[in-house]
């Protein structure tokens, strides 16, 4: 997976899906749209650096 989609909007979750990438919906109504994943707010969210280049996403 090259991109993730953090998206609030209906229309940003339905285009993220859309354009075959994973979304992450923010806030208390993406979850109404079809996201991947929902959070309630980005505070939730951290990247990880990996030692071989790579970037782990935590998510919850």
């Amino acid at each position: 997976m090259e991109c993730v989609v953090f998206e609030d909007s209906g229309a940003g979750i339905a285009a993220g899906k859309a354009a075959g990438m994973r979304v992450v919906g923010v806030g208390p109504r993406a979850g109404l749209h079809g996201p991947d994943v929902v959070v309630p707010d980005l505070t939730r969210v951290r990247v990880e650096a990996r030692t071989d280049g790579t970037l782990r996403l935590h998510v919850g």
